[in-house]
């Protein structure tokens, strides 16, 4: 239920809404919050993860990239999130990858060999 709350805090702060110092009861907090910004603090989470399948076509670890291959004739540079994915990967490796789009850039943000 704290998790919860912190959401709706967030939610009033974004709203412009005065959150008292005391604790508030999750009622409380929701009937402060209007119900456009609730709809907006919602979409502030994270985007769900796209998955995708192709073969690892290069690894760039000076700019933190793998270039992936999802079709002849058509790859595509993702951004990684974790770093220890490039000791998993090498050249030629087929691959499915979840990705999101993290400060504008697609972002591999799991993968597995396949």
């Amino acid at each position: 239920m704290q998790k919860r709350n912190l959401s709706l805090i967030v939610a009033l702060t974004i709203a412009g809404i005065a959150v008292p110092a005391r604790a508030l009861t999750q009622d409380e907090l929701v009937a402060k919050l209007p119900a456009a910004g609730y709809a907006d603090a919602a979409a502030v989470q994270t985007p769900a993860a796209q998955t995708l399948r192709g073969v690892v076509d290069r690894v760039d670890e000076r700019n933190d990239a793998l270039l992936i291959r999802l079709s002849a004739g058509r790859t595509k540079p993702f951004r990684v999130q974790d770093g220890l994915i490039f000791n998993a990967v090498r050249f030629g490796d087929p691959v499915e990858i979840s990705v999101q789009t993290i400060s504008g850039f697609p972002t591999i943000v799991g993968l597995t060999k396949q």
